[in-house]
């Protein structure tokens, strides 16, 4: 093996630039953790970064979206990710094996599926569609929900762990190992050893344009990488950083290697990125303003030429390399903050900062430090460089400037603006309101003095002198015979600041801190330009420029820079700093490029030449859909909401896309709308039919993007099936109520009407009368059936839970909180929110719920940010609530809050005509959860039920009855499948007038209570908590049956091992 340091031809490019702009992204900005493992671009253009500490996240420029544990991922540690020919995500977890992600949710795959292993290390997909998977137990080929092929040895030993395959050009394929170094299927190993003769560990291959292979080595020394020569079979170690461009040779690890699509290598490890530019090596994080080097663990490049870095413990790095490049006093300027700027007939660029005067030329900065700041600067007709400074001085000349006084010696004068009219006159304005010119090299003043500071001085094509002012009404002026007028226009009248000016084709273009005005210099009219109308990002301009196509250029004080193509304005930030974008100066060179001076230094611009990208993010049409391929939505549905979101990666780029679409299908004109800001868009009373919806955006570089499209059909309402048959019946809907008795009759005509307003409901009755029941029929008579029906119930959490469960959390917010959760309010969207065993809800909690409901806001725990929120509100309590409110533990506004309309729901003992219902209704409903037939009753079963005084009400009969439809035998439930509890019959009695009713508690002899416990936990397995639990089956809190079950001295059975 030779240990060469010579050049690579094959990575010969474009320079490395000087500066680069980055941008850190942690888990304060929605990534869902800070360790990095892997980073991949979809074919949509949505980012995707694999983290070993919180799973996956989605970017899209704007918005990061997180998929963890609760989203169903089995593992939160995500070392790869991987797009198949169908468009499928695929993650690699370590230890949770393999998921499969798209639109219809998630799907785990494990050893049991034939994988070699459970910790996924590598993913790389297969032109014949297959997946590669590569593991810590060797690799498989995985295809239709199988691993068909797993190799876990070669040459009779175990090949360990594989971080990458690879191919190389005459046919060998290769894998990088922790345990075998480099090794070829063939058992071959290429002799990248150390000093002792063991394998170093390898970790990633890249392959260049000359078909070498690179290869990212662990050294316990100094930074190598490795670099075979497959026609000649040759290996060499390279040192990072000296060789190949001679460079100090880096000294620390190497974990990633990474060829770009300009040819360029990319070396990473802890601490350090290095790059071969093909001239020389650079250390990238020395370019990159405002990122501290971290420990890396890759470098990906976009379809756009970004670049991103994957840090461990540090989040995700982004870079824009070419777009925006930055030159500050680490690139040879005297001061970052640029005031003017300027280009001679050479082609140089003149740069006035508060430091002094530079010039770039060659990409390389001169600079000039004089002891003072240059404001001002003009190149005249012979191609002599003049420039102003803050002691009353113009210079002309750079290489030996000679001074022209303009004020006295002890009265210095700010020089603002400088401009050669026609006649070779060098016209001077001051801060200090002075205006003349130089001629034969004496300074001639006016006679009249302006009444306030002069900030800008430009010539028109017609040759006349126009002046902006500051600080007074009027601020524009211009030059007649040697006399300055006021710019006598109405619209022009209350502007107190001129700072720039610009003429292009006849109009005048005046930027002011009150916005922007362009003055038609034959008809004299104005058009004026702001915020508020919606046009502008900023009313304070500070600077003007038009280009070659004839665009003009804004400078603004905060928000970057904007361009106007004549009919549309697009703003572009600078970067993430409120100094670099303040824009103070504009030139637009020969050559065509832009050039931005900031007080964070000197910026050149390239517009983009990528597409930008187009993502359908949501859908709200009877239910809220994420980033779906087609809808289908019911007729009655109130309007369907079609969120977009434009796919550009940089500062600030996204927000200020604009958006056209259409609706084709069923007669409708399919025109493009036009373009806007607006990303949504609703349709109302669309017919039944079928519908392409269709959606493209535009860049501030004028470019658009493919059309993304979604299917969208619109159907007759959906009946439920108990609906449809209570119709057939001649019944209203509100009997989805099971029911039949006078009692249940007068409660629904009661309740009829006051679920179809907005009004809050507050329901009044003993434990288990089916207060839940009465809620869902309010809300499938409302006009929110359409949405979702959540049920709380609020005595069933702890109290430390339950403000987390009700608004929500963000990832960190506290110990436990691993992931953004929306709680159960934002859940109900749209629909609504039923609060059972509201009396139970802390004081506190009952304070943030009222801010919620009378503000129609709610804010996360953690989270800085307002959601608007619309529900319905349905509460219900076996408690006496005046009594709570008197005794201080509930607040008396939130009672007459939730008291807008109250219903009392009698006991069952009341309305035993309904028992014959309910048990009918309960008994199809378990038995469909449970996949079995519909049981029969048997002879006696119903009126041995109706002798009962159901002190547990419908929650006592629906227990029995789910246990009934388990037990029973031959699908007939007898008598003796309903156990009926021992009771106190004088416990039964009239209803309690309302809201005063204590709750009941079932009495139970002790013996049968330790049957019927033990009945359950033999028929849910153990399970004591969740819809199918004993708890559930018995009617108890799972926390008072663990007190009942140590009471009587009972465990839990074993679970078989």
């Amino acid at each position: 093996m030779n240990d060469e340091r010579d050049s690579v031809e094959s990575l010969r490019g474009t320079a490395f630039p000087d500066s680069i702009l980055g941008y850190q992204y942690t888990i304060s900005d929605g990534l869902a953790g800070m360790q990095v493992e892997d980073i991949y671009q979809d074919r949509r253009g949505l980012l995707w970064i694999a983290t070993a500490d919180g799973g996956v996240s989605r970017f899209d420029g704007t918005h990061f979206e997180t998929f963890g544990l609760a989203d169903g991922l089995p593992h939160s540690t995500v070392m790869a990710i991987a797009e198949d020919t169908d468009g499928r995500l695929w993650f690699g977890t370590l230890g949770g094996g393999l998921v499969a992600f798209d639109e219809r949710g998630i799907q785990v795959y494990t050893t049991e599926h034939g994988l070699p292993s459970n910790e996924i290390v590598g993913l790389q997909p297969q032109a014949d569609g297959s997946m590669r998977v590569l593991t810590s137990a060797g690799f498989g080929r995985f295809v239709e929900g199988r691993c068909v092929e797993s190799t876990t040895a070669i040459a009779g030993q175990p090949i360990g762990r594989v971080y990458d395959m690879t191919t190389d050009s005459v046919g060998t394929t290769w894998l990088a190992t922790k345990e075998r170094g480099v090794i070829s299927l063939d058992g071959r190993h290429l002799d990248f050893g150390d000093e002792s003769g063991a394998f170093l560990w390898a970790w990633k291959f890249a392959q260049d344009a000359s078909d070498h292979l690179w290869i990212a080595l662990r050294n316990r020394g100094r930074s190598v990488i490795g670099r075979y020569d497959p026609l000649h079979q040759q290996c060499d170690l390279i040192a990072v950083g000296a060789g190949l461009g001679g460079a100090q040779t880096m000294r620390y690890k190497v974990r990633h290697v990474r060829v770009d699509s300009k040819g360029w290598l990319w070396v990473a490890g802890p601490w350090h990125v290095s790059v071969y530019d093909g001239q020389d090596w650079h250390s990238f994080y020395k370019h990159v303003e405002g990122i501290d080097p971290g420990n890396t663990r890759l470098t990906y490049e976009d379809c756009e030429g970004n670049i991103w870095v994957g840090l461990w413990d540090q989040g995700l790095v982004f870079c824009d390399l070419f777009s925006h490049q930055l030159y500050t006093e680490a690139d040879g300027l005297p001061d970052r903050r640029i005031r003017c700027l300027e280009e001679d007939s050479a082609g140089r660029l003149w740069i006035g900062t508060r430091g002094g005067l530079a010039c770039l030329e060659d990409d390389r900065i001169r600079s000039m430090k004089m002891g003072y700041e240059v404001w001002a600067l003009e190149v005249d007709c012979q191609g002599t460089l003049w420039f102003g400074n803050t002691e009353g001085k113009v210079f002309r000349g750079a290489t030996a400037p000679e001074a022209i006084a303009v004020a006295a010696e002890d009265n210095y004068e700010d020089i603002m603006g400088l401009c050669q009219d026609q006649t070779g006159r060098l016209w001077v304005g001051t801060h200090q309101g002075t205006l003349g010119w130089i001629e034969a090299d004496r300074f001639t003043a006016l006679e009249e003095r302006l009444p306030h500071r002069l900030e800008t001085l430009m010539q028109d094509s017609e040759g006349i002198l126009w002046v902006g002012g500051y600080g007074e009404i009027s601020a524009l002026y211009y030059k007649d015979k040697n006399r300055l007028r006021a710019f006598d226009l109405t619209e022009l009248d209350v502007v107190p600041y001129v700072n720039a000016l610009c003429e292009h084709e006849g109009t005048l273009w005046v930027g002011t801190t009150t916005g922007l005005f362009a003055v038609d210099l034959h008809s004299k009219q104005v058009r004026q330009f702001t915020m508020d109308q919606g046009e502008l990002t900023s009313n304070n301009i500070r600077s003007l420029a038009v280009d070659q196509q004839g665009q003009l250029w804004i400078g603004t004080r905060g928000v970057g820079v904007i361009r106007y193509d004549g009919e549309t304005f697009y703003s572009i930030q600078l970067g993430p700093l409120l100094q670099e974008n303040m824009v103070e100066a504009i030139l637009c060179d020969r050559r065509g490029r832009l050039w931005f001076g900031t007080p964070a230094g000197l910026f050149r611009y390239r517009p983009r030449r990528t597409r930008p990208g187009i993502v359908i993010r949501q859908v709200v049409g009877g239910r809220l859909l994420e980033a779906p391929q087609s809808v289908s939505c019911p007729e009655d549905a109130p309007e369907i909401v079609i969120h977009f979101q434009g796919i550009r990666f940089g500062f600030g780029r996204t927000q200020q896309m604009h958006y056209s679409h259409r609706l084709v299908g069923h007669n409708l004109a399919a025109e493009w709308s036009e373009f806007t800001l607006d990303n949504k868009v609703s349709y109302r009373d669309l017919p039944v039919g079928e519908y392409r919806f269709e959606v493209r955006t535009q860049d501030q570089a004028d470019l658009v993007s493919e059309v993304a499209h979604l299917e969208v059909r619109v159907v007759p309402a959906a009946k439920s099936a108990r609906s449809q048959s209570l119709e057939h019946k001649g019944q209203t809907a509100v009997q989805a109520v099971p029911g039949q008795s006078p009692t249940i009759t007068r409660l629904l005509l009661q309740v009829e009407p006051v679920a179809r307003t907005n009004m809050t409901v507050l329901l009044l009755g003993e434990t288990g009368t089916g207060k839940n029941l009465i809620a869902r029929g309010i809300h499938a008579l409302s006009l929110r059936r359409a949405h979702a029906f959540i049920p709380l119930n609020c005595g069933a959490l702890p109290t430390e839970l339950i403000e987390s469960e009700l608004f929500g959390h963000e990832r960190g917010a506290f110990t436990g909180a691993v992931a953004r959760r929306a709680g159960y309010i934002e859940q109900a969207q749209g629909g609504t929110l039923f609060l059972d065993e509201i009396g139970d809800l802390a004081l506190e909690t009952q304070q943030v719920l009222l801010h919620v409901l009378d503000e129609g806001y709610l804010r996360r725990i953690g989270s800085n940010k307002s959601t608007k929120v619309d529900i319905r509100i349905i509460a219900a309590t076996n408690r006496d609530l005046k009594k709570e409110v008197e005794e201080g533990r509930f607040r008396a506004d939130l009672f007459y809050r939730l008291n807008a309309s109250t219903v009392v729901v009698p006991p069952l003992r009341d309305r035993r005509e309904d028992i014959p219902v309910l048990v009918e209704h309960f008994v199809r409903q378990y038995a469909q959860e449970l996949k079995q037939p519909v049981p029969s009753l048997g002879d006696g079963v119903i009126d041995h039920l109706q002798t009962h005084s159901w002190p547990g009400n419908v929650r006592e009969l629906e227990s029995m009855i789910q246990q009934a439809v388990t037990l029973c035998r031959e699908q007939v439930i007898e008598v003796a499948d309903v156990l009926l509890a021992a009771e106190n019959e004088g416990a039964a009695g009239a209803l309690v007038p309302p809201a005063s009713a204590p709750p009941v508690e079932q009495k139970i002899e002790a013996q049968d209570e330790k049957e019927q416990i033990i009945a359950a936990l033999e028929t849910t397995k153990g399970r004591i908590y969740g819809e199918y639990g004993a708890a559930q089956l018995l009617g108890m809190n799972p926390e008072r049956l663990r007190s009942r079950m140590r009471a009587h001295g009972l465990q839990r059975p074993k679970k078989a091992s």
